[in-house]
């Protein structure tokens, strides 16, 4: 089976793991953001796809694809690094809206507010989803129009224990509950893996336990 490997943008905690992604895996294409900053990072991923004779290819809104019973959507970057927010490569983070068993995920990237309200009245369509991948690892920069209108069931935050950016943020954690969701996070909660085959069969384990 061949599988498509989406870069959210090309900072090294996004990309550095690419060589554990496609070593003993079977990858039809690499696809990255538009936008190629830092260039040393986004060097190194066409270094690590040319190794592996994978071909790269641009993200940009408007995509949809499927594969079995999972079909995914891309919402964001834009298709040329004009249509961005003056606001760094965060902003040209590549943002899914992911559908399976039922489910409905979204996936935000690194999107700093700027980008979260372009993509919002760009997307105005954009439904309450079941899971939500919390922009830029919880960081206190989140729109608040987006969070109420995504309205999560979970929220996922991925981030380093003790990191010294002081993710997530106290006030995007009371913001997501305020909202109803569930929040997990990768610093005290570990690995979290989502499971589910209908929207009222969600849930998540956390290093083997079943929540």
């Amino acid at each position: 089976m061949r599988h498509a490997k989406y870069g959210e943008q090309n900072h090294a905690d996004h990309v550095d793991g690419l060589a554990g992604v496609l070593r003993g895996r079977q990858v039809g294409a690499i696809e990255t953001t538009t936008l190629d900053e830092p260039s040393e990072q986004a060097a190194f991923v066409r270094r690590q796809a040319a190794a592996a004779r994978i071909p790269v290819v641009r993200a940009a809104a408007g995509e949809r694809r499927r594969l079995g019973g999972l079909e995914w959507q891309l919402l964001w970057p834009p298709a040329t690094p004009g249509a961005l927010p003056d606001n760094g490569p965060n902003d040209a983070s590549v943002v899914l809206l992911v559908r399976t068993a039922g489910l409905t995920f979204l996936l935000l990237g690194d999107l700093e507010p700027p980008a979260q309200r372009q993509l919002l009245a760009t997307v105005p369509e954009l439904p309450r989803v079941d899971v939500l991948k919390v922009a830029h690892h919880g960081s206190a920069y989140q729109d608040p129009a987006l969070l109420s209108r995504l309205r999560p069931r979970l929220a996922l935050i991925s981030c380093g224990a003790d990191n010294p950016y002081g993710h997530p943020a106290p006030r995007t954690l009371s913001a997501l509950r305020a909202q109803g969701a569930r929040v997990l996070r990768t610093d005290t909660d570990g690995t979290i893996a989502v499971t589910g085959d209908r929207a009222d069969a969600l849930r998540a384990t956390l290093v083997g336990r079943a929540m």
